[in-house]
This record gives structure tokens, sequence and C-alpha cells, in this order.
């Protein structure tokens, strides 16, 4: 395909091609095709259901951690995404039929591979980061408030069309991706470029 024919990559999309290369290059193959995977709406989207559902757990609490008491079924939440994004990850790595087929250890193995070099290129150590920050607590957090007030506002919206007798329709916008990011920090962030998701939205 010539230079005319080929399609304009955008800066999101560079740099998704750029670290795929540089992990092919460093023979992490199965790193390279996870990193593909995770970045697709595909694989979010599960998530982002997942934040939808269980919003209703967090309303009422504020965006400081310190300021509020957070409840056992706000913490066995989080375990549970925890348990998905794993899964969902094992799932592909090992199962999915255009995925590697590899053992998820295998994956993890070239995943602290990629931990001493990876800093080499800027897209594949933000998705190192990533993988790491789902796994962090508050930004679990920081997104189920953002997706709390979501809920209420939805809600208070269709409380006052149903006064009115005039509900309208509520569709869901599904945040694009702006660059790498984990389940989390992907939808979050697209709340602050509105305002790229805000957790630091693995292992």
């Amino acid at each position: 395909m010539s230079k005319e024919e080929s399609p304009t990559l955008s800066p999101h999309q560079r740099q998704i091609h750029n670290a795929i290369s540089f992990c092919e290059d460093h023979h992490w193959d199965i790193l390279a095709q996870a990193l593909k995977y995770c970045w697709g709406n595909g694989f979010l989207d599960v998530f982002r259901k997942y934040f939808r559902d269980h919003a209703h757990l967090f309303v009422g609490m504020t965006h400081g951690m310190n300021q509020n008491e957070h409840t056992l079924e706000q913490h066995a939440c989080f375990t549970d995404y925890l348990q998905l994004y794993e899964d969902q990850l094992a799932d592909y790595v090992e199962n999915h039929p255009e995925g590697p087929r590899a053992s998820i250890r295998d994956f993890y193995q070239e995943l602290q591979e990629a931990k001493d070099t990876g800093h080499e290129d800027p897209g594949t150590a933000e998705f190192i980061h990533c993988l790491i920050a789902s796994a962090d607590y508050d930004s679990f957090y920081s997104v189920m408030v953002r997706e709390a007030r979501k809920l209420q506002a939805r809600e208070a919206m269709e409380a006052t069309a149903k006064l009115s007798g005039e509900l309208p329709e509520m569709a869901e916008a599904k945040p694009a991706a702006a660059s790498v990011r984990s389940p989390a920090k992907e939808l979050d962030e697209d709340e602050e470029d509105a305002k790229p998701g805000d957790a630091k939205d693995a292992k």
C-alpha cells in the first residue's frame, strides 16, 4: 500500500503501533498481542458495564478517599472487579482463538522482562503502568464515584421527565480511548477530558 493509500494514524493509534512493534522486536509476542487487545473497546466494554451496574454502591460518596467511610460492599465490589479483570485477561491470553494461546504465567514473565526495559517506549511503559494501576483501590474508587454521580443525574432527569409526562431516550455515551489506559483509568480520564476513563482507568 502506498503512502497515499495508507490511512493517517491518530496519535493514539501511532502509540499503539509503536508499542506493539517495540514488544515484537524484543520477542515479547504474548505481551504485544495482549497490549493490542487491552486497548480495544471490546475488552473495555466489559468493565464499563461493570462500573455502571455497580455504581449504586457508591452513591453519596465524595472523591476524597479520606473523607468517607468505605463499606464492606464497596471493597467486595473492588475484589470482584479485580477478579473480572484478571479472568478476562487470562481468558484472552490462554483461550481466545485470535489470542496468543499461551500460559498466563508466560505473559507475566514477559511483563516482568518488559518492566526492566519497557521505559524505552512510552506506549509500552504506559501499558505496564496501567496493568499495575488496575489493582489500585484509589483509582477504582475514583471511577465508581463518577459513575455514581452519572447514575444520580440520569435518575434525576428520568424523574423530571416522568413528572412532565415526557421521558427522553437516555443513550449511554461510550468514552473514546485517548491513550493507553487500564479499564478503570480509561473511563475516568475520559471524564476529565470532558470537563480523554479516571481511576488508574493487573498484577
